[in-house]
């Protein structure tokens, strides 16, 4: 099911352009159905009137943790056409506790294939596979490979670095009994949304001299948690939009803005907002990264982020394709079926994977 005509997904891919800017090639994927510069999908503005009423979402109104995990707002569809195998385990982990582990198989499998391991966004507090099996079964397919969801421990119950245990515990375990769940151990990709692409970050720190990690593919990703030190770059003119979606842009751009809380929480206290195993953008040097994709939106907070990172990456020698979303904000990747961009760019997240 889709809510859109599926035609605009390839709008968006024959429409896509390289821009450069501040010295970095960056690809530009236009709203499909507005020709103007600067302007909110109108789709977005749709799902944006809807958080605009959840109080929860309000950065200005009191922390509310169910309010956060229980999100009617959050609507994807399923939009394979094939048999895809979901199959739920528990691994143990650190040989002290089991996590949730769910492994999507596309229909005629062939063994020895890629793998993607994905590791959900939410501000680690919140996210599931209900939040994202849409996504996780389009990616299967689309690929021919198998996908990893470990549902990892949660603050604030569970604080740094529980977490990163667990995601870094599940990439030691696809690597070490890659026979038997029929992968190559060799082409690990690993991927992650926001809270889920700081803890990709945080698993490529471990991973350093393991080197297990073959690719990571990250969507408007936490490289800093250190909010704080990015206000006195930030600046209206940096997201431009024209005057009718000024308050959308703004809305969703604040969202993010204003959720430094978030990581107040996850960490507890326990480690520095500074330390590169939490913010990857403390890194000295990141010359020892693997090849990746870096994706956000136009209206993301976390662009300013993604791309002091990326300028860093490809100035320290590596591989690095960065991917701007027009007209789309925080979290538009989840969206299956209910935005013609998610599907766009898991269908090139799926291209990668099966060509690793």
């Amino acid at each position: 099911m889709r809510e859109y005509d599926q035609n605009l997904v390839n709008v968006i891919q024959q429409k896509s352009y390289i821009k450069n800017i501040d010295g970095i090639d960056i690809m530009m994927k236009p709203v499909p159905d507005d020709e103007r510069e600067h302007v909110v999908d109108p789709r977005v503005i749709e799902t944006t009137k809807i958080k605009m009423n959840v109080k929860s979402l309000d950065p200005h109104t009191k922390f509310s943790l169910h309010g956060n995990r229980v999100r009617l707002d959050k609507i994807s569809h399923d939009i394979t056409t094939t048999n895809v195998q979901e199959d739920e385990d528990l691994v143990e982990i650190n040989h002290d506790h089991y996590i949730d582990v769910y492994t999507f198989t596309p229909e005629n499998y062939e063994k020895g294939r890629p793998v993607l391991i994905y590791l959900h966004g939410g501000g680690y507090m919140t996210g599931d596979i209900a939040e994202f099996r849409m996504a996780m079964r389009f990616i299967c397919e689309q690929s021919g490979c198998k996908v990893i969801f470990p549902e990892y421990r949660l603050s604030p119950e569970n604080p740094y670095p529980a977490g990163i245990d667990d995601c870094h515990g599940i990439i030691e375990w696809v690597y070490e009994t890659a026979d038997e769940l029929g992968v190559n151990r060799h082409k690990i990709m690993v991927g992650g949304d926001s809270a889920g692409g700081g803890l990709t970050n945080s698993c490529l720190f471990l991973d350093k001299d393991l080197h297990h990690i073959h690719y990571a593919y990250e969507f408007y990703a936490a490289f800093d948690l250190n909010f704080q030190k990015y206000e006195a770059v930030y600046s209206d003119d940096l997201f431009p939009v024209i005057e009718e979606h000024k308050i959308y842009a703004k809305n969703r751009i604040d969202r993010i803005r204003f959720s430094g809380n978030v990581g107040d929480l996850y960490l507890h206290g326990r480690i520095s907002h500074n330390e590169p195993i939490v913010s990857i953008l403390s890194c000295e040097d990141l010359s020892w990264l693997p090849s990746m994709s870096v994706v956000c939106g136009e209206y993301d907070y976390l662009r300013l982020l993604s791309d002091i990172f990326v300028k860093r990456a490809l100035e320290a020698g590596v591989e690095v394709r960065s991917l701007r979303y027009l007209g789309c904000d925080h979290g538009f990747m989840e969206k299956v079926g209910v935005l013609p961009q998610a599907e766009e760019v898991l269908l090139d997240l799926a291209n990668i994977l099966k060509g690793l």
